[in-house]
C-alpha cells in the first residue's frame, strides 16, 4: 500500500505585496516538490488576507490575474501538483483556489459560503460560488473547499464524501482568537469522523492590522485522530503520508455513508501522477495554551505590523505600571533592545516607587533609561492657561493635560526618528474610557488593546516565570494613573476582577444587563459599566490598531454607534 503525500505550506503573507507573495509561493514548492504529490497553501495566499477594499480596484484584481499566470508558467518546472488561494476576477470577483500543474489550470473552486458577521465582510467583495471542485489522482479522490464552507456539515465536505472523497482539503485564512482552536480542533475531528476520511486543514500565519492568524494547519484521520499539526504562529512546511486505503477499508466495516442518498453525486477530475516520494513520519507541533499562546499571539501581531510597515524602531512611554512593562518587555523580545526606546515622563505626582521600578524594568533589559520630566511643561501651560483663562482650580482637564503633554514628547520622537509609538492601554480601559483620548490611549499600535487588566497581570506573570525582568513592586502596587496626588484606579472604577467578567459578559457572551445582573453582579456597578462602555465610544473610534484576541475585539468586531439613546 503506498501512501500519497501532501505538503502544507503555511505561510505569512502580505497583503497586497504580490511579488513577495509570490516568492513565498515559489519558495515553499521549490522546498516540497519532490516529497509530495500534492501542496496545498492557504486561502488567498497570493493576495494576503483579508485584501479589504484593495479588492475594489481593477488594476490589483488585474495584477493578481498576472501573478497567476506567471505562477502557471512556473509551475512547468514542478512535478507536483498545487492548490493555492487568490482572488479570481472575471467580469464578477469570486475568494477562489485554483488547481495547476505543469502549465495548466486543471480546475477551479469558488468559495460557497461568504462569512458576513464578526470581522468579516467577503459578501462586500465576492460572488458566491456553485460549483465544486473534485478530483482524482492514482485512483484517490479528492475534494477542496475554503474555510467557511468547512463550518457546515451539511455542506460541500458531505457531497465528497458521499461521491467517494477519501481526502477533504480545506484551504483558510482563519483568524485566531483566545478559545478558538480547540473548537475548531474539535469540529475538524468531528467533519472527518462524520464523513469517514482524512481532512486537511492549512491555514495563514501572521499578523494583518488588527488580526492574527495562528497557523496550527491539521491533518485528521478518518477516526479523528490528530496525525500532523503544523507550528502555531509561525511560518512552517508540513509533509505527510496519508493512506487512502484505510478509508476504503474503513468504509466496509462501517457502510454508514451507504445509507445516506446523496442530492447529487459528482464525477472527478482525474489525473496520473507516477512519482516515488519518500515515506514521511507524521509531526505534531505543540499546541500552546492559555498565557503562552496569548503572549505568542501578540509577538507575532507586533513582529508583523512592524516590519510589514518598515518602521525602524519602536517608543513607548515607561510609567513605571504594569501595562507599559507588559509592552515593553514584549517589544524587547519581539525587535531586540536595540530597537525600543523607553522614555519615562514624571510629572510632580509620579511616585518614587514609579521611578524606581521603571528604572529596574530598563536596567534588566538593557534599555537606555531616557528621562523626560514634565514638571517645567505643565506648569507653563498652567501659567498661560490662569492667565488667559482665569482658571485657578485642578480638575481632570488639568490630568489629562499632563497625558497630552506626553504623548506630544512621544510622537515628537516619532516623527524625528521615524519610530512607531506603542500604546500602552489595555481592553478594560478603553472599555470605560479610563483614558485620556489624544494622551496615553495615542499611539501607532496598541499591543493591549485587547487584553483585559486582569489578563496583563497574568501575561505579565507569564513572562516574569521565563525570565524576571518585570519588578516584583509593579505586580502588587495599587493601579494609578498618577495625575493626582493619591490617585488610584479604583477612585473611578470597579475593581478590574470584577469589572473584566462584566465587559466579558457582555462583549463576548452578549448578555444583557440584566442578563448580568442575575448572575449575582450589584446592579448599580453593571449599569455603571454599561454608561461607561456607551459614552467612550467616540474615543475607542481614534484610537490606534491593535491585535484581535478574544471572540469579540473593538474595532471590526464591534460596530456601535458612537451617538445611541440605548444604554
Amino acid at each position: 500500500m503506498k501512501p500519497l503525500n501532501f505538503g502544507i505550506a503555511q505561510i505569512n503573507p502580505k497583503v497586497g505585496d504580490l511579488e513577495g507573495n509570490f516568492r513565498k509561493i515559489l519558495s515553499a514548492w521549490e522546498a516540497l516538490d519532490e516529497k509530495v504529490h500534492l501542496i496545498c497553501f492557504p486561502e488567498l495566499s497570493l493576495s494576503g488576507y483579508p485584501p479589504e477594499d484593495l479588492l475594489l480596484r481593477k488594476d490589483f484584481l488585474l495584477n493578481c490575474q498576472s501573478y497567476f499566470e506567471k505562477l502557471l508558467h512556473e509551475s512547468k518546472r514542478f512535478n507536483s501538483f498545487l492548490i493555492f488561494g487568490l482572488p479570481y476576477y472575471r467580469e464578477v470577483l469570486y475568494n477562489s483556489a485554483v488547481l495547476i500543474y505543469k502549465g495548466e489550470c486543471l480546475g477551479i473552486y469558488h468559495k460557497r459560503y461568504l462569512p458576513e458577521y464578526g470581522v468579516f465582510d467577503e459578501k462586500r467583495y465576492f460572488k458566491e460560488g456553485k460549483d465544486f471542485l473534485f478530483f482524482e489522482i492514482e485512483g484517490v479522490k479528492i475534494g477542496f473547499s475554503i474555510c467557511e464552507d468547512i463550518w457546515h456539515p451539511s455542506g460541500v465536505e458531505r457531497i465528497y464524501a458521499l461521491s467517494g472523497a477519501e481526502i477533504l482539503i480545506s484551504l483558510n485564512a482563519s483568524p485566531y482568537a483566545y478559545g478558538k482552536y480547540i473548537f475548531k480542533e474539535n469540529f475538524l475531528k468531528a467533519r472527518a469522523e462524520d464523513n469517514q476520511c482524512y481532512a486537511i486543514y492549512v491555514n495563514l500565519v501572521g499578523g494583518q492590522d488588527e488580526l492574527v492568524f495562528d497557523g496550527r494547519s491539521l491533518v485528521v484521520s478518518p477516526e479523528g485522530k490528530i496525525l500532523a499539526r503544523a507550528k502555531a504562529f509561525e511560518e512552517d512546511l508540513l509533509v505527510v503520508s496519508l493512506y487512502p486505503e484505510i478509508v476504503k477499508s474503513f468504509r466496509l466495516l462501517e457502510p454508514r455513508l451507504k445509507e445516506e442518498r446523496p442530492f447529487e453525486v459528482l464525477s472527478p477530475l482525474k489525473f496520473s501522477l507516477k512519482k516515488e516520494v519518500p515515506l514521511v513520519d507524521p509531526r505534531v507541533e505543540e499546541n500552546p495554551q492559555e498565557e503562552k499562546e496569548v503572549y505568542l499571539a501578540l509577538k507575532l501581531a507586533l513582529r508583523d505590523y512592524f516590519y510589514k510597515n518598515g518602521f525602524k524602531g519602536v517608543i513607548i512611554g515607561l510609567s513605571g505600571g504594569i501595562d507599559s512593562a507588559l509592552v515593553t518587555v514584549l517589544a524587547v523580545d519581539v525587535l531586540g533592545k536595540d530597537k525600543v526606546w523607553a522614555l519615562f515622563m514624571p510629572s510632580k505626582f509620579t511616585s518614587k516607587e514609579s521611578f524606581e521600578d521603571a528604572r529596574e524594568l530598563a536596567k534588566n533589559l538593557g534599555l537606555n533609561f531616557l528621562e523626560f520630566p514634565i514638571n517645567r511643561i505643565f506648569e507653563i501651560y498652567q501659567e498661560e492657561i490662569k492667565e488667559k483663562l482665569g482658571y485657578k482650580d485642578f480638575t481632570v482637564a488639568e490630568e489629562n493635560l499632563q497625558a497630552r503633554i506626553r504623548a506630544n514628547l512621544l510622537f515628537y520622537l516619532s516623527n524625528r526618528e521615524g519610530y512607531l509609538v506603542l500604546a500602552t492601554s489595555n481592553k478594560s480601559e478603553a472599555a470605560t474610557g479610563y483614558g485620556t483620548i489624544y494622551g496615553d490611549m495615542a499611539g501607532g499600535f496598541a499591543p493591549l488593546k485587547d487584553i483585559y487588566k486582569s489578563w496583563v497581570y497574568k501575561l505579565a506573570s507569564y513572562r516574569n516565570s521565563l525570565s524576571p525582568v518585570i519588578p516584583e513592586r509593579i505586580f502588587k502596587k495599587t493601579p494609578s494613573a498618577e495625575l493626582r496626588p493619591g490617585q488610584t484606579d479604583q477612585d473611578t472604577l470597579p475593581p478590574y476582577e470584577i469589572l473584566d467578567q462584566i465587559l466579558q459578559l457582555h462583549l463576548e457572551e452578549g448578555l444583557s444587563p440584566e442578563e448580568i445582573v442575575e448572575k449575582g453582579f450589584s446592579e448599580e456597578i453593571v449599569k455603571k459599566v454599561f454608561q461607561m462602555l456607551k459614552i467612550a465610544e467616540y474615543k475607542r473610534r481614534q484610537t490606534p490598531c491593535g491585535p484581535k484576541i478574544t471572540k469579540r475585539a473593538f474595532g471590526k468586531d464591534y460596530r456601535m454607534p458612537i451617538t445611541s439613546g440605548y444604554l
